[in-house]
């Protein structure tokens, strides 16, 4: 749970675009849906007999129906990709960047229940770079923002964020606002 400061008010909160979400989901919905497809053709097709060589190792096999089997396996190929569709989607969701007038905030699941939170103050920056690569990036409007600091994290990188020009020119507006402050109450 991020925890802001009292005088702390949150100006922009940036995920990875969505269509970095459904290119990573697009592998894993087919075969989801491709399971389906072949689980409700072994329903109703005629059962597939056991291979005879089988069948002389493990004579009480004749009495078990194969499409039994199958849908067990299938069963358990439908948990595995559920679980992995909704690991996917949680780290989609938990990966977030916070711009507040304070500080620029990122959050990031390393795993399932390990997340790590870092953040940058807004007098530390030093240099704001997008990286824009590619023919998709460029007609979406999504890329990378690099945030150079003066601190212990030499960069700070949200990745295939929507709009990064506007990022940056919140960032921006933000610290400008935050060294205003800071010299309004003598600390700079």
């Amino acid at each position: 749970m991020i925890s802001l400061r009292p005088t702390e008010k949150i100006y922009l909160v940036q995920r990875r675009h969505r269509i970095v979400l459904m290119r990573n989901l697009f592998p894993e919905l087919l075969i989801f849906l491709s399971l389906i497809v072949i689980s409700f053709i072994f329903f109703f097709i005629p059962p597939p007999s056991w291979p005879k060589g089988v069948l002389n190792i493990i004579p009480s096999l004749s009495r078990v129906d194969i499409r039994y089997l199958l849908l067990f396996l299938a069963s358990v190929l439908f948990l595995l990709f559920w679980t992995i569709i909704f690991l996917t989607i949680t780290n989609y969701y938990l990966d977030c960047w916070i711009v507040t007038n304070e500080r620029t905030i990122h959050t990031e699941l390393k795993g399932l229940f390990n997340r790590v939170i870092a953040y940058v103050p807004h007098d530390k920056i030093q240099d704001i770079t997008i990286d824009v690569r590619g023919i998709f990036p460029t007609l979406l409007n999504f890329g990378d923002l690099h945030i150079e600091t003066a601190g212990g994290f030499r960069e700070f990188v949200f990745y295939q964020i929507p709009n990064p020009d506007k990022t940056k020119r919140v960032i921006f507006e933000a610290q400008r606002e935050y060294l205003q402050a800071m010299k309004k109450n003598g600390i700079l």
